[in-house]
C-alpha cells in the first residue's frame, strides 16, 4: 500500500496531537510544525473528524483534539483516511 501525501498529513496531524493531548491544537501550529499548507490540512481535518479520530474545539481557545486515547488509534484506519483523501485530492 503506498501512502498518499494525504494520508502522511493526516499521520502526522494525529502525532501532533497525540504529542499534545491535554490541550487542543491549533491547525496553524501543526502546519507550521511540519512546514504543510494550512488550507490543505484543512481538508484533511475534515477527513479525520469525519472518521472520528479527531474533535474540534469552538471558541478562542479552541483546536483539535484526539477523538480517543492515542493508544486505541491503529493504523487500520490509513485505508479509510486514504480512500476519502483521494477524494479530495480530486
Amino acid at each position: 500500500m503506498r501512502l498518499t501525501q494525504q494520508t502522511n498529513y493526516a499521520v502526522r496531524a494525529l502525532m501532533y496531537c497525540a504529542v499534545n493531548p491535554d490541550k487542543p491544537s491549533k491547525v496553524a501550529d501543526i502546519a507550521a510544525s511540519f512546514d504543510m499548507s494550512e488550507t490543505h490540512l484543512f481538508k484533511i481535518m475534515k477527513v479525520l473528524v469525519d472518521a472520528n479520530l479527531i474533535k474540534t474545539i469552538r471558541g478562542r481557545n479552541g483546536g483539535v483534539m484526539l477523538a480517543r486515547p492515542a493508544e486505541k488509534i491503529s493504523v487500520s484506519f490509513l485505508r479509510n483516511v486514504s480512500i476519502v483523501a483521494a477524494r479530495i485530492a480530486r
